[in-house]
């Protein structure tokens, strides 16, 4: 049981990297339509993996079956870089002030989503499948670990600096503001990049901040 258990790891780890594959463009190389499915038979798979078909059709009846293991395991939140950088920051936020908690919190995550592969798997995964509920419900989990880990950030930022939100703001509605904005400002600098001035982004986010919180009022003082 352990050994399909492994095999089915290292068949799915394979096929994300050669999925990935269709999205990593070289110098001088041009794709226009990367054809991640098409990557993804049982014989490339298998050989990628360095297994035989023999293992991927004792895992799945059939190439359909696979797929819907795929597509769970490729829209799991735990491949994006910038989650990755939100859990960091987190970790070691100790000592760090404030304001530049949350700046660098924006600027980090929007770098990392502009290289996020995975970012770009989802967003064409999610065109590609979106009228099928099982890639709606992976992403729809993916935006609320997301909220979760930018939340706790907020809350350390919050913490820090002294503040309370306004009503009717909470942890979770700034998250989910925080969330859109990281992912359309990637998405705008990764299309137009000479638009976007991180230097107003950062007066943005102060001013995003002075809108949705106030001083505590039960604050001690000093």
């Amino acid at each position: 049981m352990g050994d399909q258990r492994d095999s089915k790891e290292r068949l799915l780890a394979a096929a994300w990297d050669l999925a990935i594959g269709a999205f990593e463009v070289g110098e001088g190389v041009t794709r226009t339509t990367p054809r991640v499915f098409d990557q993804l038979t049982a014989a490339r798979v298998s050989q990628h993996a360095g297994l035989t078909t023999g293992a991927f059709y004792n895992r799945w009846l059939d190439r359909d079956a696979f797929l819907v293991d795929f597509l769970e395991y490729a829209l799991a939140v735990t491949r994006s870089k910038a989650i990755d950088e939100v859990v960091d920051l987190v970790e070691h936020s100790e000592g760090m002030a404030p304001e530049h908690l949350a700046i660098e919190a924006i600027k980090r995550t929007v770098d990392a989503t502009m290289t996020d592969t995975a970012f770009a798997m989802h967003m064409y995964l999610w065109a590609l499948t979106r009228s099928r509920e099982v890639v709606v419900e992976h992403l729809r989990a993916g935006y609320e670990e997301a909220r979760e880990k930018v939340g706790d950030l907020i809350s350390l930022f919050f913490a820090g600096s002294g503040h309370e939100f306004r009503a009717p703001f909470t942890v979770e509605s700034t998250a989910m503001m925080m969330v859109a904005l990281v992912e359309g400002l990637a998405l705008q600098r990764s299309i137009d990049p000479e638009r976007i001035d991180m230097d107003v982004v950062e007066q943005a986010i102060i001013a995003i901040t002075s809108a949705v919180s106030r001083p505590n009022v039960d604050q001690p003082e000093s």
